[in-house]
């Protein structure tokens, strides 16, 4: 990758970040009642991990006196896709207003679940466990009492029986084919950024090679960036859908920001 192309993603970067930032302002103040209430809390975590992406990724001066961090770049960009897929699942997709309501319970289940499990790891005696033990066998108990439940697959239903509650109950496949996200760009996409996340052989071969300012090391510096930025744009499309008000007309017709939504939805394959 060439200096000027990089430069070029990072102004489109920019431009689709305050687009995001511009949508997230518009919110405040606005009154975000039912079972969308965590919309503007998960956009808000998505708003953040981009800006913080943006100032790990290398200046728009390649040549800069500076650390080239890919490894934590593409964990703050793996951890930026899934606040997406928490927003759709949670507030985007759409849904009927029981399957939503169903989604908020699991959702808060696993939560408090959760906590109860990572309480127990330290041995902790805190005196408000105990209530939170019975709230969340009482939300359990909604759960299992829900119409959607009886639609859910065995092993989900398994787990939400047993006490180890999922965040989600449908497969990454079913929630992107809800959210119009392209399966196979999203699996390239998480896959490439999961072996830094996990260390896995491929970054540790790559990085042993890694120079800083070489245009081969520009190209992967540039992938975290490239492969947040449809995501980022659907966000700001769902949130817009959501609550029109806090849309931001002019910039929805940068010919960047349509691009990266067909991407999200169509993915880079060619076709042939």
């Amino acid at each position: 990758m060439t200096p000027e192309r990089y430069r070029k993603l990072v102004v489109e970067f920019d431009a689709m970040v305050g687009q995001a930032q511009a949508v997230s302002n518009n919110l405040v103040g606005m009154t975000v009642e039912g079972n969308r209430s965590y919309a503007e809390a998960i956009f808000t975590k998505l708003v953040c991990h981009a800006l913080s992406l943006r100032k790990l990724s290398p200046r728009s001066d390649p040549e800069a006196q500076e650390l080239w961090d890919l490894a934590s770049c593409s964990a703050v960009a793996r951890a930026l896709i899934e606040s997406y897929d928490a927003l759709a699942y949670i507030a985007i997709n759409e849904v009927s207003e029981a399957e939503r309501q169903f989604r908020v319970l699991l959702w808060e289940l696993h939560d408090q679940q959760r906590r109860l499990k990572m309480l127990a790891r330290v041995g902790s005696v805190d005196a408000s466990i105990p209530n939170m033990e019975q709230h969340a066998e009482h939300q359990r108990q909604r759960l299992l009492a829900h119409p959607t439940f009886v639609t859910l697959a065995r092993d989900v239903q398994g787990k939400i029986r047993g006490g180890d509650a999922p965040p989600v109950h449908t497969s990454q496949r079913e929630l992107n084919e809800a959210s119009g996200v392209n399966h196979d760009y999203y699996v390239g996409a998480t896959m490439f950024l999961s072996q830094y996340v996990h260390t896995y052989p491929i970054s540790v071969h790559q990085l042993m090679y890694f120079r800083a300012g070489e245009p081969d090391a520009l190209h992967l510096a540039s992938m975290p960036l490239q492969y947040v930025l449809p995501f980022i744009a659907k966000a700001i499309d769902g949130m817009e859908k959501i609550w029109p008000t806090c849309a931001v007309p002019s910039d929805r017709e940068a010919p960047s920001y349509r691009t990266w939504l067909k991407i999200a939805t169509e993915g880079v394959r060619v076709a042939g």
